[in-house]
């Protein structure tokens, strides 16, 4: 009886012992969607988190509707998004698909039933005049198209690198550390334009930039050459010499 006793009482600490483990999140394959999809899932889909995972100076800017905002780049992002209801499914989205992609590598193994990311972020969404909610007139801020067109006509016989960028952007940053190398280099050869991303989406929209950072070389008002994503500065260099 003494033994058995014993017995018993092992067992229950041990299963005591286990019920006190923290939950282990099942992991889920994360489904990329187009943003035509990614909305018509939200539409149909009734109970579920949509998470932007931008800046929350982006997120005040333009959101989707009912989005909760938790930046992806903040240290305490992992604990954040333990706060949120693992039993509906989620929607992840960002700019341009970057740091959505981020986000959903941790969302996956937290136990959501299952975790969406849109493609091409809020840059396509907006493009496509996909619904959302913005203070009045904030997708209509900045500069026009009109406005840039008289810029670049104002500038002649010298090539001009306009520089799209954005304060959270770690790419831009790479790229505005060795700017000044090259503006040197290339004095009264070239001139330099940087223009804020997040600052001018009415123009962003009207030239179809669905990312940061985004290069352009301009010449008597024509585009020469253009870039998407980051570029190492001998690259520039090279893409600025051939256009000279």
């Amino acid at each position: 009886m003494i033994r058995m006793a014993l017995f018993s009482a092992a067992v229950f600490l041990v299963i005591g012992a286990c019920s006190q483990q923290p939950k282990q999140g099942k992991s889920v394959e994360v489904e990329n969607l187009t943003t035509e999809v990614f909305e018509s899932r939200l539409k149909s889909t009734p109970a579920k988190i949509v998470l932007d995972v931008r800046t929350d100076e982006e997120f005040k800017s333009v959101h989707l509707q009912g989005a909760v905002n938790m930046n992806v780049n903040d240290q305490a992002f992992a604990e954040r998004i333990k706060q949120l209801d693992t039993t509906q499914p989620l929607f992840v989205y960002c700019l341009a698909g970057g740091r959505s992609a981020k986000a959903a590598e941790i969302l996956k193994d937290m136990g959501f039933p299952a975790v969406y990311k849109m493609e091409g972020g809020m840059s396509r969404w907006t493009y496509e005049n996909r619904a959302v909610e913005s203070p009045a007139g904030a997708l209509n801020k900045g500069m026009k198209k009109t406005e840039f067109d008289a810029m670049m006509i104002g500038i002649k016989d010298t090539l001009v690198l306009v520089d799209f960028w954005a304060e959270w952007c770690a790419p831009c940053r790479k790229i505005t550390a060795y700017l000044p190398e090259i503006e040197k280099e290339y004095a009264g050869k070239l001139k330099v334009v940087k223009i804020n991303y997040d600052d001018n989406p009415r123009l962003v929209k009207d030239l179809s930039l669905d990312n940061v950072p985004y290069l352009f070389l301009y010449k008597n008002s024509k585009s020469l050459w253009q870039q998407s994503g980051y570029i190492e500065a001998t690259g520039l260099k090279s893409a600025i010499k051939s256009k000279l």
